[in-house]
């Protein structure tokens, strides 16, 4: 039992300058893994041999050690901060009854019961007698009687009575912060060595959902803005003080990612220490799934088979994220975010080459049909080889292009695949529920570098992924973008290029011949938009409007600029040294009198 000394002497404020020395601990872990990757690892990928690959893998451990110490000072942090100030607060309580009591002239016990003296009767007759109010705490009959007993006791009863019930509390919240907290930081314990193990960033992931039930009334993920606009979240993540971010971040690292509007190294801090924690988690899933296979001919050997192959499929993109993270900063390439991550549904992944934020020209690059999280690695080198063509059409200005993955792409565009008789590509679902999602990144990109002229920013759409764009702009839906590219485009859910919210004159649009990609003409009749229907033309005279084929962007009378291209097939706009892909680069850039027009 806590005593009133122990309570009164307790000193809060040591607790709190702890933490703040983990929580610096965190931030010189978080510089030392950055340091690792980008200047230790960078120099012995440029060198090969044994030696050189043992000590890359060596360097991959440290790596990994910052950062898993990175997560788990900052939960150590968090929760030292937690007891400080909950610790404080019952101090507080104390210390108040204590003064009252003091002013009264009641003595007060180490249990914090309160003694009172007796009031005599007139002319010394029987009056009020004296004696000593314990804490509450005896359930409600026993506080009950406490009451009636200190209400027929006389004036000194009924304030001593009120007291002890003060100081009671006091004390039994302050036992209860003591031992949760005891138990807290005791979870946090990790076992020496320097191999960081699956097992380690799974329990990584349970000590973060440890602390954040022992910060009971403080700190919760309730407190994170939820469908809130990026300026709102922004103006939210700046009102905490450096101390809240760093808790937030520590406890809450899923949510903090995933906010639109954040600065983007805030958001890879987040999403990295997800992506370390989720991959631990699937591959230990995967393990015990392999453990338990049936023989071939069970009956169960079929639904054994879908969900290793989801867990390995989910193992296969994180591994392909972490890679292109770790190239970040080597080869030429600028340093790598991680703006968004979740094994939900088909996976989420955003990833930036270069920072956003800082950009000359930003591009952010929607994939089609079949993306999700386990064939990401192709995407990903679609936007590095994005980052590179357009770094040389910039001439010499700085440029950022991203692989968005933040929606749940329709997966098979051809009859019969999966199951389904009519492709789920034909459907216009995926692409109206993904544009909200698409907007709120891109505004979130927007309020992060600084407001609109901040910098030049183009939205690449391929396949499906136009459609998406499309839904994101159509009906004034206010794409917070400079320019749109459509390629390969199934259609884009409006008629005219006019329609896209950016002028006719940002529009661009590129297909390869019908022969070599089908999709513009396949996906017309569901994705594309005619212009049908009643029309006002010169004063004021409706008329008959017959356009009953539906546009798709490579139409010309879609209204956007054609360019020239040489792919041969629906993949192959992204090749390397290819005109589709300078093009396109051209637009990033802002260089339009240089693109070629088909």
């Amino acid at each position: 039992m806590i005593t009133v000394s122990q309570l009164n002497a307790a000193r809060p404020a040591d607790f709190a300058s702890e933490a703040g020395n983990w929580s610096q601990f965190a931030t010189w872990a978080g510089t030392a893994k950055e340091f690792v990757d980008q200047e230790m690892a960078d120099l012995l990928r440029e060198r090969s041999g044994e030696t050189v690959t043992a000590a890359l893998g060596r360097v991959t451990v440290l790596a990994d050690n910052c950062e898993y110490a990175r997560l788990q000072s900052g939960l150590v942090a968090a929760a030292l901060d937690g007891l400080a100030e909950e610790l404080g607060d019952a101090q507080r309580r104390l210390r108040a009854a204590l003064a009252e009591a003091a002013e009264h002239g009641y003595p007060v016990g180490e249990d914090g019961s309160v003694t009172f003296p007796e009031v005599p009767g007139a002319d010394g007759g029987t009056g009020w007698p004296g004696g000593t109010a314990h804490q509450g705490g005896n359930g409600p009959v026993g506080d009950y009687l406490d009451s009636v007993r200190a209400l027929i006791g006389g004036p000194h009863a009924i304030t001593a009575h009120g007291l002890a019930q003060r100081l009671g509390r006091a004390l039994r919240q302050a036992e209860e912060i003591d031992e949760r907290y005891a138990r807290t930081l005791a979870a946090l314990v990790v076992e020496p060595g320097l191999r960081i193990t699956a097992a380690m960033w799974a329990d990584a992931g349970e000590d973060l959902r440890t602390v954040g039930a022992a910060l009971t009334g403080l700190l919760s993920a309730a407190d994170i803005p939820a469908g809130a606009t990026p300026a709102e979240n922004a103006a939210w993540w700046n009102g905490l003080s450096e101390r809240e971010q760093d808790t937030y971040l520590a406890l809450f690292p899923a949510a903090v990612g995933a906010l639109d509007g954040l600065p983007a190294t805030v958001r890879d801090r987040a999403n990295r220490g997800v992506l370390e924690i989720e991959y631990a988690r699937v591959s230990t899933e995967l393990a015990e799934v392999r453990a338990r296979e049936p023989a071939a001919g069970d009956p169960g050997h079929g639904d054994w088979q879908r969900e290793h192959d989801r867990l390995a499929g989910q193992v296969r993109g994180m591994e392909s994220i972490q890679r292109r993270l770790e190239a970040g900063g080597t080869g030429g390439l600028p340093e790598t975010f991680l703006l968004a991550f979740a094994t939900e549904g088909n996976g989420r992944a955003v990833v930036a080459v270069g920072n956003p934020d800082l950009a000359d020209h930003t591009a952010v690059y929607v994939p089609g049909t079949g993306a999700r999280l386990e064939n990401v690695e192709g995407d990903l080198v679609r936007a590095t080889r994005l980052w590179r063509e357009s770094m040389v059409a910039a001439m010499g200005e700085s440029v950022s292009t991203i692989m968005w993955l933040g929606y749940d792409a329709p997966q098979n565009a051809m009859p019969f695949e999966q199951g389904e008789i009519i492709p789920s590509a034909t459907s216009r679902g995926y692409a109206l529920d993904a544009a909200p999602a698409l907007r709120d990144f891109a505004a979130g990109l927007e309020t992060a570098a600084g407001g609109p002229d901040a910098g030049h920013t183009t939205v690449i759409g391929h396949s499906y992924g136009s459609t998406v764009v499309g839904a994101a702009a159509k009906d004034g839906g206010g794409l917070a973008t400079d320019d749109i590219v459509a390629v390969g485009s199934p259609g884009m859910l409006v008629p005219y290029a006019k329609d896209l919210g950016v002028g006719d004159g940002h529009v661009w649009s590129m297909a390869a011949g019908t022969l070599d990609d089908i999709v513009p003409n396949a996906g017309r009749m569901f994705l594309g938009e005619n212009d049908a229907g009643i029309g006002i033309g010169r004063y004021g005279i409706p008329y008959l409007k017959t356009d009953l084929v539906p546009n798709v962007p490579s139409d010309e009378q879609f209204g956007a600029h054609i360019m020239a291209n040489d792919s041969t097939g629906h993949s192959a706009y992204w090749d390397e040294n290819s005109q589709s892909l300078r093009n396109q680069s051209r637009v990033i850039a802002g260089r339009y009198d240089d693109v070629e027009l088909g």
